[in-house]
């Protein structure tokens, strides 16, 4: 026999049941929306790892399929970069140097060699999530709203070409850097042309920003932690050290946080897990993929007619340029190619690069309206440079 109290709870369910279901449903599809919005990627990467799991089961093989160089170097990296960031640095260097500014012209110019300057050495995406803010900032404090939309183009531009150059500049970067082995010289020397068309290029089309003149005063409340400051830099030199093998990854890493938890403990509640998490997945997804015999031979077969330049370059427009990088260097050793079409193919489509997205989400953020004409005026823009810097670099390669 059931109590009264049973029997109410049954009656409950029977009619708040469905209701109930729907709303974790509901909260549910919320919850999904909101990681695809702020980390598509990871997403997309957990989906991708886990369909070829049905095709190639878990087992111990896993293990043989990470490069755990790169995680721990993308990983000290990213916690160094964030404490960078909560040092309040870029804003210190952003503001000093746009006080020596008078016109609009030269703060477009500014806010783009800083991005140069800070896209070569942090990450592209840090590198936009403070400058683009900053730029909104400064613009407005000028009364020169009108030209946001094209400096958060030029800015986004060269934040994803300025990263081409060091093999610190881009997570995929440090990969195909640790995963080939590559000399640092040869990196460099590789990269560059491309970086300096695209500088010239992106500098030249500011020269045309109209030359209205202003007066800017450095806010009192900008203030810099030189201590701290001088930390982080002697941190980061931890990291290129390990990047380039003079230093043990494992013993830099834990250096690193050691320093870190006494220092600052809580920018590791900034640091950007999603995407050590991402190339996690993304390891898992081409390491099964090379499994897979049929998607295996498909890959040689485009890789033998179109080759590694051309193959990243189409597959970064399509499934973005860090997964095209881990992808693609299962299927060909041409890291020239897979680095110069992993890192120009950054232009291009909103899924090209994970800072395009950023920059996107940033302009939505900012309540700038026309949000559409942004868009198709930012693509324009990302076309045009893939068009011309991808010409450039095949007939750079022809010449070699």
């Amino acid at each position: 026999m059931k109590l009264p109290s049973e029997h109410i709870e049954e009656i409950d369910l029977k009619h708040h049941g469905p209701h109930l279901a729907g709303m974790r449903a509901r909260a549910a599809e919320r919850a999904a929306e909101r990681a695809l919005a702020h980390n598509p990627l990871l997403v997309i990467s957990a989906l991708a790892a886990l369909v070829t799991m049905f095709f190639v089961p878990p087992s111990a093989a896993y293990l043989g399929y990470f490069n755990w160089h790169t995680l721990a170097c993308l990983f000290s990296i990213l916690a160094v970069i964030a404490a960078i960031d909560s040092s309040g640095l870029l804003e210190f260097v952003a503001h000093s140097l746009v006080q020596h500014v008078s016109s609009t012209r030269a703060l477009v110019i500014a806010l783009v060699l800083v991005t140069l300057c800070c896209s070569m050495v942090l990450s592209n995406d840090m590198t936009l999530v403070t400058v683009l803010p900053l730029a909104v900032v400064l613009l407005k404090s000028v009364n020169r709203e009108a030209e946001i939309p094209f400096a958060f183009i030029v800015i986004t531009l060269t934040a994803n070409l300025g990263g081409m150059l060091l093999p610190f500049g881009n997570p995929h970067n440090l990969y195909l850097y640790s995963v080939f082995d590559v000399d640092f010289g040869d990196f460099v020397a590789t990269m560059a042309p491309p970086l300096v068309l695209s500088v010239v290029l992106i500098l030249a089309r500011c020269c045309f920003v109209k030359k209205a003149e202003f007066h800017y005063e450095k806010p009192e409340s900008i203030r810099l932690s030189k201590p701290r400051v001088a930390i982080y830099a002697v941190l980061f030199a931890l990291c290129i050290a390990m990047t380039v093998g003079a230093v043990p990854y494992l013993m830099g890493t834990v250096a690193i946080v050691v320093v870190l938890a006494i220092t600052d403990r809580r920018v590791f509640a900034k640091t950007d897990y999603a995407l050590v998490i991402t190339f996690v997945c993304f390891f898992i997804f081409s390491g099964n993929i090379a499994q897979i015999p049929a998607i295996s031979q498909f890959f040689s077969d485009v890789l033998a007619t179109c080759g590694a330049f051309v193959t990243s370059l189409i597959s970064s427009q399509v499934i973005s340029n860090v997964p095209s990088a881990i992808l693609i260097s299962h299927f060909s050793n041409d890291w020239v190619g897979i680095a110069l079409g992993t890192n120009v193919g950054a232009v291009g489509t909103p899924i090209s690069s994970l800072a395009t997205l950023i920059t996107l989400r940033q302009y939505q953020k900012a309540g700038l309206g026309n949000n559409g004409k942004f868009i198709a005026r930012f693509e324009a823009y990302n076309f045009a440079f893939l068009i011309v810097v991808s010409l450039f670099e095949i007939f750079v390669m022809q010449v070699r």
